[in-house]
């Protein structure tokens, strides 16, 4: 799992890279700071394998809501909350450890930053809450989004948490965004 991360690392540095370049076309109608409110529906892709003789992956599906505050053109900050919605066990990344998990909820404080208008990069530190166990959380991911009539947005998002003393989760999901621009812009 951890040649995957630093795979997932170096593809997101260099593509951030190759959007500083490609920054300079942020579109000129793009709104400088509104608030918005987003709705997502996704999949958790999580390792699920109790012997070392097999690779199974278990997919879980899940819904998001997300707040994010964008503060101007290039940076944001938000709040993310997501639910799983399934009962199933995991083995303790660094431990044989198997852990019962049933509709876990992460709440999560993110930063983003946008190298290029319809791109977003985010990273933020949570909590995911579980009657059995909780865990600490760090996000990272990124998010493509297509501007769609009356300030609403199709999302793409593409999202890695790593459960501190817990489990690894790739969270791939589809949004929908409403944005709400005050009139003064």
């Amino acid at each position: 799992m951890t040649d995957r991360f630093l795979l997932f690392i170096l593809i997101l540095i260099q593509s951030v890279a190759f959007a500083q370049d490609e920054g300079r076309l942020v579109s000129e109608n793009h709104d400088d700071s509104f608030h918005s409110l987003s709705l997502v529906m996704a999949s958790a892709f999580m390792h699920n394998s109790f012997s070392e003789t097999t690779n199974d992956v278990l997919i879980v599906p899940g819904f998001g809501l997300n707040y994010d505050y964008q503060i101007n053109k290039r940076w944001g900050v938000g709040f993310h909350t997501d639910i799983l919605l399934q009962q199933f066990k995991i083995e303790k990344h660094g431990s044989n450890e198997e852990v019962i998990r049933e509709n876990p909820v992460s709440v999560v404080a993110i930063l983003f930053f946008k190298p290029y208008h319809r791109w977003k990069v985010v990273g933020g530190y949570g909590i995911e809450l579980e009657k059995n166990e909780n865990f600490q959380l760090i996000r990272i991911g990124v998010e493509y989004g297509i501007d769609l009539p009356k300030s609403w947005e199709l999302g793409f998002i593409f999202e890695n948490n790593f459960k501190i003393d817990g489990y690894y989760t790739l969270f791939l999901g589809i949004g929908f965004t409403k944005k709400f621009v005050s009139k003064n812009d």
